[in-house]
């Protein structure tokens, strides 16, 4: 019999190790959704307007990198980190073919993300998770607490994973 359950990520407090988990799940399908896809076919656009696979995926590893290293961990971004491969990856719809990027190379940046994440993570409890963090962007002061941030991150990927298989879809993959 198929069984599936979802458990807390072993070594944190139940909490966030469930919101782990369930990041971890989404990314597991995400993986298996972009892996095989050609490199010379992952900076490509399938149709005017839209995005490349590999900018989205790059863009998921910098939506989940400005969450948790700005907003939560208080991160002030540099101009080296304007130089990482995923920052704004989607106002440069060119930049993963101009640049060569393949899909390993998309998917390693996102896990390189993702690792900081599990390392933030393991310095949490229970309790953190309705801390109000305060954060001001565009000199507007936002409020939220860290089970939003984490419940949007699985939102977030869950949504550019559907984005990514009608790509696919759409280019016949």
């Amino acid at each position: 019999m198929r069984q599936r359950v979802l458990t807390p990520h072993p070594g944190l407090s139940t909490g966030i190790g469930y919101y782990l988990s369930g990041m971890e799940e989404v990314r597991s399908q995400l993986v298996a959704a972009v892996k095989t896809i050609p490199d010379d076919l992952i900076g490509k656009p399938p149709f005017l307007g839209a995005h490349s696979i590999g900018g989205l995926v790059l863009h998921i590893g910098e939506a989940e990198w400005f969450w948790m290293q700005m907003v939560v961990a208080g991160h002030q971004l540099t101009e080296e980190d304007k130089t990482a491969p995923c920052w704004d990856i989607l106002d440069d719809v060119e930049r993963v073919a101009r640049e060569g990027f393949t899909t390993e190379f998309c998917l390693q940046e996102a896990e390189k993300v993702r690792n900081q994440t599990r390392d933030l993570l393991f310095t949490y409890n229970d309790k953190d998770l309705e801390r109000t963090i305060h954060y001001e962007r565009h000199d507007k002061p936002t409020e939220h607490n860290l089970r939003w941030i984490l419940h949007h991150l699985i939102d977030h990927e869950a949504q550019h994973k559907g984005q990514i298989l009608m790509l696919k879809r759409l280019m016949a993959l």
